[in-house]
């Protein structure tokens, strides 16, 4: 039987059309290996021309199917009724409007259907309960074999709407079972962005009419009480250890979690009284101290969670950038600048301040590797990283937040020039890197 007949895939949208339009590009390229195969997109009731985009390639593409709901019943709710109302075939892949792909390895996805995999990781991660517990969160990261999906298992999604993740009632069945999960060596599909951040959980609802605890929750405490989904406490225990969630530590997350509590969230503790019932004795030791390390400490966290536009100018003026970078001026006079970094700092710094006192050679990102790229950003001439070898400068200047992974790699690269940060770092306020 052919993959496509085995393989039913479900794409969620709600008012993204460009973002959508961006990963039909992707879906239906000609290298793409899932063209072909029987895409239903399960509309969020949009109103910012979804609809026209959708029916436009339905148009085009007659394996597309294109069904919209008559009222918005919110992004989990629709995750929820992808597996449960959706599910035709042997098995499911739900797909986000908003992600980006990557089908070398899609070979090995074919295989692990043909091998009878109940779950079929897209995205690399080390072979644990926790590895994969956590990365499952990001719905599109797995692919289910759809007889797993039992009356149990769907009374355990919609429950698990209000915690934000309800595909994990799945994984955690999948788990509890001990069925046979598949993962790919090099990730297929990785999480693109989220421009309503901030609002995700929440889109398009009259705020005030949302009861307290399901406004103010956010992806820790969703994740956490999901992990009550695991039968046993030991797995319990291990998958919370496990967890890091791009941090060093669990110590180190759950300091960000009581940050992010504090600086977004208002400080609301029934979060925190959420996250800290699920711990083990000596985990809630953990939680405990990094809870008294944050309130005791005499750090301003107000821009710790920094991510958009106005928020970096609103820090750079506080920090009084531009004496920082006239300051830098006067260390690097007579010096070859070269920007790093081609993001949204490099952005709010052109826009906004006076680098004419640096003499900058030009401006480097991986973005720019590519053959149709800008010749010039900001009227800075353009470099990609693989072309800093054979190019005359003294100084990297980087324009991130975050960039040690950066400096390992260039001199690994070999590039053994001065390397500083164009983002000025204030005793008062502390920047999450």
């Amino acid at each position: 039987m052919n993959i496509k007949d085995k393989l039913q895939i479900i794409l969620i949208t709600f008012n993204r059309k460009d973002l959508l339009e961006k990963t039909f590009q992707q879906i239906f390229a000609d290298n793409s290996p899932i063209k072909d195969f029987d895409i239903t997109i399960l509309n969020n009731n949009s109103t910012d021309g979804t609809d026209e985009l959708v029916n436009e390639y339905c148009s085009k593409f007659p394996n597309l199917k294109h069904i919209k709901h008559k009222i918005n019943i919110g992004g989990n709710a629709n995750i929820a009724k992808a597996y449960t109302e959706y599910s035709n075939k042997d098995y499911i892949w739900l797909l986000c409007d908003n992600d980006t792909y990557n089908w070398d390895s899609w070979h090995e996805i074919e295989s692990a259907i043909e091998n009878n995999f109940d779950c079929i990781l897209t995205k690399n991660c080390k072979n644990t309960d926790s590895e994969i517990f956590h990365q499952a969160n990001f719905a599109p990261a797995c692919i289910y074999k759809t007889k797993n999906i039992t009356s149990t298992v769907v009374e355990n999604m919609y429950d698990n709407v209000r915690n934000l993740f309800p595909h994990l009632a799945l994984t955690a069945k999948n788990i509890n079972d001990g069925n046979r999960f598949y993962i790919v060596k090099k990730d297929i599909v990785n999480i693109g962005v989220n421009p309503e951040l901030k609002t995700m959980y929440v889109r398009d609802l009259i705020a005030d009419e949302v009861p307290l605890s399901r406004r103010m929750i956010f992806w820790s405490v969703g994740f956490f009480n999901s992990v009550e989904l695991i039968k046993d406490r030991k797995k319990q225990i291990e998958i919370i250890n496990g967890l890091k969630h791009f941090h060093k530590s669990l110590f180190d997350l759950f300091k960000t979690i009581i940050i992010y509590n504090q600086e977004l969230k208002e400080d609301y503790f029934y979060n925190l009284q959420q996250i800290f019932r699920v711990l083990s004795f000596k985990q809630k030791l953990k939680f405990i101290l990094a809870y008294i390390l944050v309130k005791t400490s005499r750090k301003n966290y107000k821009y710790w969670f920094i991510r958009y536009k106005k928020e970096w100018e609103d820090y750079f003026q506080a920090v009084n950038e531009q004496k920082y970078l006239d300051d830098l001026s006067e260390k690097l006079k007579n010096k070859k600048v070269l920007l790093y970094g081609a993001g949204l700092i490099s952005n709010v710094l052109l826009e906004n301040y006076d680098l004419s006192k640096l003499n900058i050679v030009g401006i480097c990102d991986k973005k720019f590797e590519k053959e149709n790229r800008e010749e010039f950003f900001y009227n800075l001439k353009t470099y990609s990283p693989n072309e800093l070898k054979n190019l005359d400068f003294d100084v990297i200047l980087f324009t991130l937040k975050e960039f040690e992974k950066i400096k390992q790699i260039l001199k690994k690269d070999g590039i053994n020039k001065k390397m500083l940060s164009a983002v000025k770092l204030s005793n008062k306020y502390v920047l999450r890197v």
